[in-house]
């Protein structure tokens, strides 16, 4: 099959799929809380899949951290749900069923109860996520594998914890351990660890944790709140006719 007819069925489907939501959409009696809702959905979908990729790609690239192993578990796991859940929201908001829509509610919100306790229990911790990065380089370059030269170029600093590490296991002091790798002017030796600069850099990156962390969560509860919304006013429809 060729490469232009996959994208010809994948982008048949995404359009046969919006039709259908599309036209659920026109012949509802509630659209002005469907068409939120379903945004809502469609963005913790794509949330969800971010969240599992970057998971993933952590676990692969740091796959002998343990700093990083169970937060980044528990984020698949968190996303697998998340993703599975939103898809139980899309039919029930669909269909709009009163019972399917407070079950999806309250399924979302057991979630964002799991992802604020993952945020404040199992933080990753990136200090040590250095320090055993830097550590496994260390070895490398121990055993002459030049390991260490990427953090030390990058990050403007020299051996584990500082530039006695070299003379002190009976290396020399490499190029990478000098600005511009210029090892004949002895004042452009780096004197920091790579310790403390990757823990620095890394430190950094826990702003954009926690911004993409409470970004989900934020989602999540205004998703919650557009369903209740929606099923209360699904209910209240009930009533109407009942009465009739």
């Amino acid at each position: 099959m060729s490469c232009g007819t996959k994208t010809l069925k994948v982008s048949s489907f995404v359009l046969d799929f919006l039709c259908c939501v599309s036209t659920s959409y026109r012949h509802s009696p509630n659209p002005q809380l469907i068409a939120p809702l379903v945004a809502n959905l469609y963005t913790c979908q794509v949330l969800a899949a971010l969240t599992i990729s970057a998971c993933s790609y952590a676990l692969i690239a740091f796959s002998h951290s343990l700093a990083i192993r169970v937060p980044c578990i528990l984020g698949i796991v968190l996303g697998v749900l998340l993703f599975g859940s939103t898809i139980f929201g899309c039919v029930a908001t669909l269909r709009e069923s009163i019972r399917m829509t407070w079950i999806y509610a309250a399924i979302l919100l057991a979630l964002i109860f799991g992802q604020i306790t993952v945020i404040f229990a199992g933080p990753i911790n990136f200090e040590l996520l250095a320090n055993e990065t830097i550590y496994d380089a260390w070895q490398g370059q121990l055993y002459h594998q030049n390991s260490m030269s990427y953090y030390e170029i990058k990050y403007h600093c020299c051996g584990q914890t500082g530039p006695a590490n070299y003379p002190d296991s009976g290396l020399r002091i490499p190029q990478s351990c000098y600005f511009n790798q210029n090892a004949t002017v002895t004042t452009d030796l780096y004197t920091a660890g790579c310790n403390q600069k990757l823990g620095a850099a890394f430190v950094k990156g826990t702003r954009w944790e926690r911004i993409s962390d409470w970004s989900v969560v934020g989602v999540e509860i205004l998703t919650v709140t557009v369903a209740g919304l929606l099923a209360i006013t699904l209910q209240n429809a009930e009533r109407r006719r009942l009465y009739r």
